[in-house]
């Protein structure tokens, strides 16, 4: 009876252990799961985040026009374009040379920026452009003692429109007017998508952590998140990079190509910033992982 008793006992026992061990396998493979959706996740959040410093972002474009001398080259070619058109009207190439010199070009840049991120006309604002013109076409007038026939008021109104058009082509931004409509209404729906997603992140972790019985468990699973986001986040932009497409697209004005490449390559470098954060936040929970997993089996 004590033997039957015995083989019964080492049944139940085998039974429970290849149950436990079943069940275990269930729970790995249910937290890498978990872990899976992190990654996913925590990527999309670095991608809104970057987004929304960046392309969402007034002040990132224009430090990137004012770090780059984008004002002084939009100025050089716009000077550049007056004077072959004042050498073909009869002026002075000293007097384009002039009125650019004493144009306020950056407060001009600046507005137009400004209307792509508060919902207003993309068009380049001419007003003030035309009206300082005409003033200067004036002055020259009457330093150069020009007189004036019946075809004047017609050749200067001319001269002016041909002057706008070139300064117009000059401020406008053609891939940013095609989206400013875009990035306008997109920005109430970044801000809930990023907000959502945070949430998200802060349930996968919460499940992580609060549901693992061993504490090394919980920072092996968030170690395995947030390195596979840190991966995700560090191959796009580095493919993009490396496919060299960037320089080889073709814009009007050298200012033009210069600001593009620019925003761009910034745009990649705020990406390699979060994959940075993310990588250190992957040392710290490795770190923490081989720490508690040593407690653990030195019981």
């Amino acid at each position: 009876m004590s033997e039957l008793e015995n083989e019964a006992g080492q049944e139940q026992m085998r039974e429970h252990t290849h149950h436990r061990r079943h069940g275990s396998r269930l729970r790995s493979v249910a937290y890498s799961v978990l872990a899976f959706f992190l990654a996913f996740v925590l990527f999309l959040l670095s991608v809104c985040m970057v987004l929304y410093f960046t392309i969402f972002s007034k002040d990132y474009i224009l430090q990137t026009m004012k770090s780059n001398s984008y004002y002084t080259m939009v100025k050089s070619e716009l000077q550049s374009r007056m004077e072959d058109l004042t050498d073909a009207s009869g002026f002075d190439k000293e007097f384009a040379a002039e009125f650019v010199k004493n144009y306020d070009i950056v407060t001009a840049i600046d507005e137009y920026i400004a209307s792509f991120y508060s919902g207003e006309n993309t068009l380049v604002r001419t007003t003030t452009f035309k009206q300082q013109l005409y003033a200067a076409i004036e002055s020259y007038i009457q330093e150069k003692n020009i007189k004036l026939t019946d075809d004047s008021d017609t050749n200067i109104a001319y001269f002016v429109n041909e002057a706008t058009d070139i300064y117009v082509d000059q401020i406008s931004i053609t891939f940013f007017s095609r989206i400013a409509n875009y990035i306008y209404k997109a920005k109430t729906i970044l801000n809930i998508v990023t907000g959502s997603l945070a949430v998200m992140a802060l349930v996968i972790i919460g499940i992580i952590y609060f549901t693992n019985q061993y504490k090394h468990r919980r920072f092996r699973y968030l170690f395995l998140g947030s390195t596979g986001a840190f991966l995700a986040v560090a191959i796009l932009p580095t493919i993009l990079l490396l496919s060299d497409k960037l320089k080889k697209i073709n814009l009007s004005t050298r200012s033009l190509y210069n600001l593009f490449v620019n925003y761009f390559n910034g745009l990649f470098y705020n990406f390699y910033i979060w994959s940075g954060v993310l990588l250190a936040v992957s040392v710290v929970l490795f770190t923490l992982y081989v720490q508690h997993y040593r407690r653990a089996t030195s019981l």
